[in-house]
């Protein structure tokens, strides 16, 4: 096997993004970020070292393009003409270089534990003692252990989308997905450009700056799993760990798209496992006020209750009973309305956009 592989690099010369291939370019670029088109594009090549392994795809482009419509039709308040928006074709298949750390950890812990306990205090007027409840918090201490794998961004340049760089952070490790390396693994035969980022850091600096932090979040899960959902503060640790593996070399898969809306970049990243994704959606203002219009008459309804005191002040007791009883009945039947005017308006927009999706393509 050889000891590196090498890239092709091109710069958007619209959005001036790095574009880094697999295969070399052809005369003519798309990028990928704003969707332009460069013709006979200067291509420089990139030498990275081959990677130790790879998680391979286990989605398609048609199961990557099916959640993002699920998500996209789902989501309120999302506007009915967004598929016209979105061209498949710019669908993004790509391998992110991830550093893997495997190890275990220990972790001391210290915290305070709210406990309701009954005191015996003299009435505020003081000719009497009561039982009253207070809350509580006490010192607590425990210890944790157990093992981690991290998945961490093996690129600190400023060539890649904030959001990518962002949803990276989430990627679990699957050991099941993990495959020794081998160059036909990426599926380059299909003749399809792969994209990827050259890595351009190492495993030391990435630990220093993400591996602590990451040791300190799961042994606080692992701390408040054991606290059964008490409430607590002042939540401490001190943790020691054992690297087993300090930065294997890995390619991760993503898909992800870039479209415009409004001239307002938008995004659908999914991971190439299926296990989680992130976007960023564009909203349909009017859809908004006709909600928040409902809201504020359920809301000016809500509050008509303290008349039942000026009544009472002006006129009878019999007055206000009757005004409140009145009150009761007009809240139940609109906020009853207004719940239905908005889901059958959200609804409605949901059923257009689930009909605009089968179009997609």
């Amino acid at each position: 096997m050889a000891e590196t592989l090498e890239l092709q690099q091109v710069i958007c010369p619209s959005c001036k993004q790095v574009i880094t291939s697999f295969n070399p370019f052809q005369s003519e670029v798309e990028c990928p970020y704003c969707h332009n088109k460069a013709f006979n594009p200067l291509i420089t090549a990139k030498k990275v070292p081959v990677p130790e392994r790879l998680i391979i795809f286990r989605t398609s482009e048609k199961d990557f393009e099916q959640a993002m419509i699920n998500n996209l039709v789902e989501r309120d308040y999302v506007p009915t003409d967004i598929f016209q928006c979105i061209n498949p074709g710019n669908v993004i298949k790509a391998y992110l270089p991830m550093f893997l750390y495997e190890g275990s950890y220990r972790s001391s812990w210290s915290c305070k534990v709210a406990i309701e306990t009954t005191e015996v205090r003299a009435s505020s007027s003081g000719d009497k003692i009561e039982n009253k409840k207070v809350k509580k918090f006490l010192p607590h201490t425990g210890t944790s252990q157990g093992n981690f794998s991290f998945l961490c961004l093996a690129y600190e340049g400023k060539d890649i989308p904030e959001e990518l760089r962002e949803f990276s952070k989430q990627y679990s490790y699957n050991v099941m997905a993990s495959k020794e390396y081998d160059p036909a693994l990426l599926g380059l035969e299909s003749g399809d450009n792969l994209l990827t980022l050259a890595l351009d850091t190492d495993t030391d600096l990435t630990w220093n700056k993400y591996g602590d932090g990451l040791v300190n979040e799961l042994a606080a899960q692992n701390a408040l799993e054991q606290l059964s959902g008490d409430e607590i503060k002042d939540f401490r640790a001190s943790n020691s760990y054992d690297l087993k593996h300090n930065g294997r070399y890995i390619l991760a898969p993503f898909w992800f798209v870039y479209y415009t809306y409004n001239n307002e970049k938008h995004y659908f990243i999914m991971d190439g496992l299926g296990d989680g994704s992130s976007m960023s959606t564009p909203v349909n203002q009017e859809e908004v006020k006709f909600v928040n219009g409902k809201e504020r008459i359920k809301t000016i309804v809500k509050w008509l209750w303290p008349f039942t005191l000026l009544i009472w002040f002006y006129t009878n007791l019999t007055a206000a009973l009757i005004f409140l009883a009145i009150w009761f009945i007009t809240k139940i039947t609109v906020n009853k309305v207004m719940n239905k005017q908005i889901k059958n308006r959200l609804d409605a927009s949901r059923e257009q956009r689930r009909q605009a999706a089968q179009t997609l393509g």
